[in-house]
């Protein structure tokens, strides 16, 4: 989507907008109807009435999907884990300027990567692979023993990787939304 995106504030056409637009609206997932409406709004010319921020989506997505969430920086678009943060590992950051404009917290929920696996799993169309990975995600270990049937099943290691990432950039989305934002590619 970031690439249908630069292209239309461009002020191209990009073939395949409107089955896009479609296909976006019926996977139903999160920060699916978000992506609509940047979309939308950039082929009327009109506003979404959220502001445009730069902003690394893959890096927030992982930052949305940790536990501990993080710290997005607004004035760079700069996206920085809690654990970094917290460390004092970010050069000349004093840590009351946390609580400032400068930043917004990122709220993390470490269940998100195993929902994803679980949604994963639920979707593989052979029966043996699907199996596999729906036992994997059950119980203690799911994370080493989804990927050890990952392993097993190597031909789903791509789907699996594109799944994972447009989840979690789903959430950033979302979570940006919220906030006031849209992400500028």
């Amino acid at each position: 989507m970031p690439a249908a995106m630069t292209v239309l504030r461009a002020g191209a056409t990009a073939p395949g907008v409107d089955a896009l637009l479609v296909a976006l609206g019926n996977r139903s997932w999160l920060g699916g109807q978000v992506a609509v409406e940047s979309l939308t709004s950039v082929l009327s010319g009109s506003s979404t009435g959220r502001a445009g921020l730069v902003v690394d989506r893959e890096e927030l997505g992982d930052v949305v999907s940790d536990e501990r969430g993080g710290y997005l920086e607004l004035a760079s678009g700069a996206v920085w884990p809690a654990s970094v943060v917290e460390d004092g590992d970010i050069e000349d950051l004093d840590p009351d300027e946390l609580e400032s404009d400068r930043w917004l917290y990122v709220p993390g929920d470490g269940r998100d990567a195993w929902r994803d696996m679980a949604s994963f799993a639920d979707q593989v169309p052979y029966a043996r692979a699907r199996d596999d990975l729906q036992v994997a995600v059950d119980g203690k270990g799911a994370f080493r023993r989804f990927q050890a049937a990952l392993d097993r099943h190597e031909s789903h290691w791509v789907d699996w990787r594109v799944w994972s990432s447009e989840r979690r950039m789903g959430r950033a989305r979302e979570w940006m939304a919220d906030e006031g934002y849209d992400p500028i590619p």
